[in-house]
């Protein structure tokens, strides 16, 4: 059976993010020489979408019905059009059954349709704080995909493509989605939980099972300001083992690396939802804005004034 997929393209959509969703059904499609997929694109206004880089994609005019999955593509600013008559839409989409899903901020718009809830969904990482502001009841991960039974999310960008192929492996196997990856020239079909960034300039694919979970501790436990201690401890692991993990990994301690998360938290949290720098290097875990810079100062060389005025925030400095 065919599967049909309307993309709803928000204005300002990431154009690298829906064609990286789009491209893998076409070539799927090709390469088993059958009707696997069908899609249709839809603007919220007017007959194009326009992309944040300009590009302006003619829309096949109302939504279907009932197709099988409806995805959310943004990119900046996706609620300037999520009027009450698209949110609606989704809601009765969503009751009827339909798949959801939603790409890079696309998010934002599932969730003032309110049809999120306890699921954890994901979506592009530069928008992560904002939306857990926006909607502090909403678990929200580091993914680069969460797939549930009726709701799918994505970060963005070539994640779109790691989702995609994800899906063309669960429904067609996994030697089509490989010869569509190798179309691609993508070297591996990258699972969810590879991160969205290099951590602070470091790439920590590589690293053993226990780095990578410590990593990903740090980075939820950094939100709620919790001690590296209790981190170590809720994981298991002595404080000279996780240095020497990482010490081997990483090059780094765990320590150091813990506060340079903990720093970058603390300018995104200013750069993204405007909040005073007292209040973000408190959310960030440091007892005080003096505590906060001299950390900025000791870690990279900068005060946090210099950190926003656009120097970098990288392990090596």
């Amino acid at each position: 059976m065919t599967q049909s997929l309307a993309f709803i393209l928000m204005p300002g959509f990431s154009a690298i993010a829906f064609f990286a969703a789009l491209e893998p059904l076409r070539i799927a499609n090709r390469l088993s020489s059958k009707a696997l997929f069908a899609w249709t694109i839809h603007a919220p206004d007017g007959d194009y979408a326009a992309a944040s880089n300009g590009m302006q994609l003619r829309s096949d005019g109302p939504l279907p019905d009932a197709p099988h999955t409806l995805v959310i593509c943004a990119g900046f600013d996706p609620l300037d059009s999520a009027r009450p008559a698209l949110l609606g839409q989704i809601r009765r989409m969503w009751r009827a059954g339909c798949q959801i899903g939603s790409i890079d901020t696309g998010a934002f718009v599932l969730a003032e349709a309110g049809i999120l809830g306890r699921e954890m969904i994901t979506l592009h990482w530069e928008a992560a704080e904002e939306f857990r502001r926006r909607y502090p009841r909403i678990p929200v991960s580091t993914e680069l995909y969460e797939r549930h039974a009726r709701l799918i999310t994505c970060a963005g960008g070539t994640a779109a493509m790691d989702m995609m192929l994800d899906d063309i492996a669960a429904r067609h196997g996994l030697a089509l989605a490989q010869a569509v990856s190798d179309q691609l020239i993508h070297d591996r079909i990258r699972p969810a939980s590879a991160p969205q960034r290099t951590v602070l300039g470091l790439e920590t694919q590589f690293a053993g099972p226990v780095v990578k979970r410590l990593v990903t501790a740090m980075e939820r436990g950094m939100a709620g300001g919790r001690p590296l201690a209790t981190i170590l401890a809720d994981e298991g692991l002595q404080r000279r083992q996780a240095e020497r993990l990482f010490g081997t990994a990483l090059g780094i301690s765990p320590g150091r690396f813990y506060r340079a998360l903990r720093l970058r938290h603390a300018v995104d949290l200013i750069r993204q939802t405007g909040m005073p720098v007292h209040e973000a290097a408190l959310a960030a875990g440091f007892s005080s804005q003096p505590a906060f810079s001299r950390a900025c100062r000791q870690q990279f060389g900068l005060s946090p004034r210099e950190i926003l005025a656009g120097s970098g925030l990288a392990t090596g400095e």
